[in-house]
């Protein structure tokens, strides 16, 4: 069962009164999902809020001609859903847990009823929301230089939300070439050959057939470099 101060913790209740963090959670229910389980699909009408308290999660989008894409994990606390709970649109991602996910669903009306009575919490919506943007905007320009680029964005990123939730081991990132490829909505031998080139410079390394980062700095330089050239 969430506790009233485990919900605090989250970043959608930040600065926001014990009061609005209680009728937050008298409003809401708690979910678990196996792995594998799916949290919400891709087009399904978005009618709720989900703050994630422990696991990870998956997210991919499926294109038109059938092509899943992976956009990234979520890590306990995230927050996910946001953009459709606000309005009437459908979900624009499968959202899939990699393990065990244990998460608190807000419905729309009554996160309305919240939002209304403890306009922080829509404060820190917005905020939450203007991260996403930011996030995507860094991913085009990215994506804009290079795929080199692109998979330099994606392992730094992944690497710093690991570090953010203080997950052991945060630069064994679950992440196969495979998964990559479609994170980069490129070949696999492209981001196999793109991957051998950072392992020669001593950025990334394999692990159990996943992707380990063994210099954060130099991804980071890497990119610079690149959008340099």
């Amino acid at each position: 069962m969430l506790r009233l101060h485990d919900l605090s913790e989250s970043v959608l209740f930040r600065d926001v009164s014990p009061e609005g963090v209680k009728m937050a959670l008298e409003g809401s229910i708690e979910l678990t999902y196996a792995p594998e389980d799916t949290i919400v699909r891709q087009d399904a009408p978005g009618e709720a809020l989900y703050l994630l308290k422990s696991g990870v999660a998956r997210v991919t989008r499926t294109s038109l001609g059938g092509r899943v894409r992976v956009l990234g994990d979520l890590y306990a606390p995230a927050v996910l859903g946001e953009t459709a709970a606000l309005g009437s649109s459908s979900r624009s991602a499968t959202v899939t847990a990699l393990e065990e996910v244990r998460a608190q669903v807000l419905y729309r009306d009554h996160l309305e009823r919240v939002m209304s009575r403890h306009p922080r919490v829509l404060w820190n919506l917005a905020r939450l929301l203007a991260d996403r943007v930011t996030q995507l905007n860094d991913e085009l320009i990215a994506a804009g230089i290079s795929t080199e680029a692109s998979m330099a964005q994606v392992l730094t990123q992944m690497y710093d939300r690991r570090v953010q939730a203080a997950l052991p081991d945060p630069e064994v990132l679950p992440l196969t070439v495979t998964d990559l490829a479609q994170r980069l909505s490129s070949s696999r031998e492209t981001a196999h050959r793109l991957l051998r080139r950072m392992q020669v410079r001593g950025l990334v390394g394999v692990q159990g057939g996943n992707v380990k980062v063994l210099d954060p700095e130099g991804l980071d330089n890497l990119l610079y470099q690149l959008a340099e050239e």
